[in-house]
């Protein structure tokens, strides 16, 4: 069933994953509207980018406030666009109020002034602004409809910014949350837009004046996204895909690491960036994991509705490219061990499926999945499994399992990536402290942490006079002195300890010039 369509010229029509029953239809934003709508932010982030970071911070507590209150309206309407277990949709809420109020502390430390030295200038103080960007455009996924566009929004607007925000197509009503209810807090009116539409609108937004881009997306449209702001000079933040590997060693936990690894996958039926696609097992506990593993895939509960583990892929494209792949992988010589099937013919619910005997030419192991298919690689030691996860392009998060915290670092720090983890996985999300970001294919440029928030700010350098001189001493004209000051500069960063010391003597009374 298509789960989203155009019902008519400029109007989207959104439907449950769960049943095909309508959810309701939005109006698609032309490039007129889109370019009112940047107007409209820039007109609001005038007053707001002037306040005190400390100020912002105040008001945006009452919006981290109201996300709580209403912690249960936000996860049916994440539901009914998404159709994911309604614990998953309210640990979306939940992630997106932790990110709040760490950044209601750690914005005013990290936006105020920050005085630096002036080196051998000591007559000069220096120091380092942020401020914002202007408007940002957020061009947002449908898999973690609240939690990829609120975040990105909300921490643009700690740093100052207006923010233009285009949701997917198949959660506009999601996507509008935000500003539903920015419209009960102290920040200006119109601080947040919401535009919608298909891809087209996001290329509108993108061609709209906006400051900053930030898109969270596939690899394929991220370039697109890319090479587009390239034409206006316009920054660009990339989130994009994973095909995330687990590493498990031969002294880890079994069935917890079978366990975590099951967790990893198929949490939101494997549609996550962050989701483990693909584990590299080694040879001398392959056959004990595979059997932990199995039974923990085979007891998830996967359905469209009551209490489920796994629920439908939002998407009738997500669910073809899970099945292309499988097809691809069984003609190729996979064994599927569990799974394999939708839950019948017409559920967009496929069943979490374990994949044996995969190998490096199949398209399950190459390209991202986006579901709950899941290839399991033995390995014949550690170094093996290190060369095969680096040869891909993306790198985005890892896991490794392991009994031995040292030994799972080591080789965690060997992965490429943004980060990884050790005997656990996501987890990383909900601690809002940490950055998230990936390498290659998977993006670059880091949201959330301290890191995150910078991203949306510019850094712009002040030097002023702590003693003001009647001419700097290198203004023109140019005098014999200026040489000796200069000589004496290189002498005092190049040398050290007596060597430092005579060479600016040295040089300041000219010995050794002719």
């Amino acid at each position: 069933m298509a789960l989203t369509h155009m019902e008519r010229e400029g109007l989207l029509a959104i439907h449950r994953p769960q049943d095909g029953s309508p959810v309701g239809t939005v109006p698609v934003d032309g490039a007129a509207q889109v370019g009112a709508a940047v107007v409209r932010a820039r007109r609001a982030q005038a007053a707001w980018g002037g306040l005190d970071p400390r100020e912002r911070a105040r008001r945006l507590a009452g919006l981290r406030e109201l996300i709580a209150r209403r912690a249960d309206a936000i996860a049916d309407r994440i539901v009914a666009e998404t159709g994911k277990p309604e614990v998953e949709a309210l640990t979306e809420v939940a992630t997106v109020v932790s990110l709040c109020r760490y950044y209601e502390r750690a914005a005013p430390r990290l936006l105020r002034p920050r005085r630096v030295g002036s080196g051998w200038m000591l007559w000069k103080r220096s120091s380092i602004l942020q401020e914002p960007y202007g408007v940002v455009g957020v061009i947002s996924p449908w898999n973690y409809p609240f939690i990829l566009s609120a975040e990105p929004t909300i921490t643009a607007l700690f740093a100052g910014n207006g923010v233009v925000l285009k949701p997917s197509e198949y959660t506009p009503f999601t996507g509008a949350i935000l500003t539903e209810l920015l419209a009960e807090t102290e920040l200006p009116t119109g601080i947040v837009q919401v535009v919608q539409g298909e891809g087209e609108t996001g290329a509108h937004l993108v061609d709209a004046g906006v400051d900053r881009i930030h898109f969270t997306g596939s690899p394929g449209a991220g370039r697109a996204v890319l090479a587009q702001a390239a034409r206006h000079l316009v920054p660009v933040t990339l989130e994009l895909g994973g095909k995330d590997p687990a590493v498990v060693l031969d002294d880890a936990d079994l069935r917890r690491a079978a366990r975590g690894v099951a967790f990893g996958a198929f949490f939101n039926a494997g549609q996550t960036c962050l989701a483990t696609e693909r584990v590299y097992v080694l040879e001398a506990i392959y056959e004990p994991f595979l059997q932990e593993l199995r039974r923990a895939v085979s007891e998830l509960r996967a359905g469209s509705a009551g209490s489920v583990d796994v629920g439908p892929l939002t998407t009738e494209a997500q669910l073809e490219v899970v099945e292309a792949q499988l097809a691809d992988a069984v003609e190729l010589g996979a064994r599927v061990l569990c799974g394999g099937d939708r839950a019948d013919p017409a559920s967009n619910v496929f069943l979490p499926t374990l994949l044996v005997d995969v190998t490096d030419e199949m398209l399950v192991m190459r390209e991202e999945t986006f579901g709950p298919l899941l290839p399991v690689v033995r390995v014949a030691d550690e170094e093996e499994a290190i060369q095969r996860v680096r040869e891909l392009p993306m790198g985005l998060f890892a896991s490794v399992w392991t009994g031995n915290p040292a030994r799972g670092r080591a080789v965690g720090l060997r992965l490429p990536g943004g980060g990884f983890t050790v005997n656990d996985t996501l987890s990383h999300w909900a601690n809002p402290a940490l950055p998230m970001g990936g390498v290659g294919e998977s993006g670059f440029s880091r949201v959330r942490g301290d890191e995150g928030l910078l991203t949306f700010s510019r850094s712009r350098s002040v030097l002023e006079n702590r003693i003001q001189l009647r001419r700097e001493p290198w203004w023109f004209p140019h005098r014999p002195a200026d040489r000796r000051l200069v000589r004496a500069v290189m002498a005092w960063e190049g040398e050290r300890g007596l060597r430092r010391l005579s060479g600016v003597v040295s040089a300041l009374l000219g010995k050794g010039e002719t």
